[in-house]
């Protein structure tokens, strides 16, 4: 019935209930009761109080049979919440006169064993792991790894700290709680599908000798199944087989239809792009760039933007200027910083930013350095509890060893003589601009790539201005989202060596 974190409290963060309606829409799509009446086993390894397993009875009902005529011995649940699992029973034995007992199970499917069932009709938990509770976290990292989703536990520390918990259930349910050529049914965040990076591991076509198939995708954007619930998310068909598909049938709701679309990926474990079934194949760009050149984010303050970006900055003569009209800096040390703003027409700054770093290293300053900046001292000792408080694994790898005043997204490529820049995030047009001199790009809200001759910075903006990288991001289905055109999604289309060209069709 419910997605929720993994918790074996009765509190359940991050509930997501399924609606009994939406339950029927996955059943009829997908043959769902046919399959159960024809002697298969129908297993929901996260059932909440139920709403899936209730939704296949409903329809039975709904189709005309009674309920001693429907196999309810071939219903089978779990759920860790032991208030929820009693709620199932409970529902059943009310609502159908049937005692499920023996069928439904209060425990973790994580720690289940191997039994496997025909189909498996699910809603699992939709949690990043970096904001499950600290005391989940180190138990999971090794399933993570077992189950084919992570390289190693120490990838957690990095960008595979935002893969979801609902690629886990899914993937470990198909693995060891699925019949070979069996059927899995699971309503899912699309990140796990779309999103570049962290979920590569829950694309892969072989985990751990076993062949998972995705066979189509429904889209839900526009649609509130979940009631108000922001999360991308649709639902999907796997099955356990040898045979994968190159392009999934994707279907999104286009003026009161299903209308279907091609999803494939770019390379194996790539994320998905979708395009209409009558497109023709699109050849991609390939931009060839030099090692130096990879898109990279803007500077991150790490939740000390009060400190490092400012709103005024005024110059007092050559060596100073005053910030917010309170405070004396260096000059050197203060860079102005891209807004939306610079995009639409502005060529003068609206905000700026302190990067306490050796310009030439791209390191930030040394002790001994920062001491012989007095100026620069006085103002950051002044926030040096608030600066030394700041969370995160690699911001605190820096502050224990005494550098309490970096940043993340600074190094030697923040520096560069120009910097091709484009907006990353909650956009549907992608519009690259070069920057000359000392602009700094702005957190994930910009992304760049950065270059050391105006030469190179011009072929590169004239060929990331090409209407079909553009394409490329709208078939990404990511449009509007905080993953629109960050880094990794526009490194798909460099390459580093001679190469060729990358279809999609």
């Amino acid at each position: 019935m419910a997605t929720r974190t993994f918790t074996s409290s009765s509190d359940a963060i991050g509930a997501v209930y399924t609606p009994i309606q939406w339950g029927k829409f996955a059943i009829i799509r997908y043959g769902l009761f046919d399959d159960w009446m024809a002697g298969k086993t129908v297993f929901d390894p996260t059932m909440g109080d139920g709403n899936l397993l209730a939704s296949l009875v409903d329809y039975g009902i709904e189709r005309g049979f009674s309920i001693s005529k429907l196999p309810l011995s071939r219903l089978f649940g779990m759920e860790i919440n032991p208030d929820a699992h009693r709620k199932a029973i409970d529902r059943f034995s009310r609502e159908y006169e049937v005692d499920m007992t023996g069928n439904f199970t209060n425990g973790d499917v994580l720690a289940f064993g191997k039994d496997a069932f025909d189909v498996l009709f699910g809603n699992p938990p939709w949690c990043n792991f970096a904001d499950l509770p600290a005391e989940c976290k180190e138990s999971l990292k090794c399933k993570f790894h077992a189950y084919g989703l992570i390289e190693n536990r120490q990838k957690m520390l990095l960008g595979c700290s935002r893969i979801d918990i609902a690629a886990l259930m899914i993937q470990k349910c198909i693995i060891d709680n699925l019949h070979a050529n069996g059927k899995a049914v699971f309503f899912l965040p699309l990140s796990l599908f779309l999103n570049d990076g962290a979920h590569a591991g829950f694309r892969k076509s072989r985990v751990n000798g076993t062949h998972i198939s995705v066979q189509s995708i429904y889209d839900f954007e526009g649609i509130d199944v979940f009631n108000n619930i922001a999360t991308r998310c649709g639902l999907a068909l796997f099955h356990r087989t040898s045979v994968s598909s190159v392009s999934v049938p994707y279907y999104r709701f286009m003026e009161n239809a299903w209308v279907e679309h091609k999803a494939t990926a770019l390379q194996p474990g790539g994320p998905l792009l979708v395009s209409s079934v009558v497109d023709d194949v699109v050849e991609l760009p390939v931009i060839h760039v030099s090692s130096e050149e990879k898109p990279r984010q803007g500077i991150n303050p790490c939740g000390a933007l009060s400190v490092f970006v400012f709103t005024k900055c005024e110059d007092i003569d050559e060596l100073r200027c005053k910030v917010n009209d309170t405070y004396l800096l260096p000059k050197k040390f203060v860079y102005p910083l891209i807004t939306g703003s610079n995009f639409r027409g502005c060529e003068s700054p609206a905000k700026w930013v302190l990067l306490p770093y050796n310009f030439q290293t791209g390191k930030p300053l040394a002790i001994r350095e920062l001491e012989s900046e007095q100026m620069l001292l006085e103002y950051l000792t002044a926030f040096k509890d608030k600066l030394e408080g700041r969370k995160g694994t690699m911001l605190q790898t820096q502050i224990k060893r005494g550098i309490w005043w970096a940043l993340l997204g600074v190094g030697k490529y923040s520096f560069a003589k120009y910097k091709i820049v484009w907006e990353a995030y909650g956009k549907n047009s992608f519009r690259p601009k070069l920057f000359a001199g000392t602009w700094q790009a702005n957190q994930s809200l910009q992304a760049f790539i950065p270059c050391s001759e105006r030469q190179e910075a011009e072929r590169l903006l004239m060929e990331l201005s090409n209407p079909r990288v553009e394409e490329f991001l709208l078939a990404s289905r990511m449009g509007g989202t905080m993953s629109w055109a960050q880094p990794g999604r526009v490194s798909s289309l460099l390459q580093y060596e001679n190469g060729q060209g990358v279809l999609f069709d």
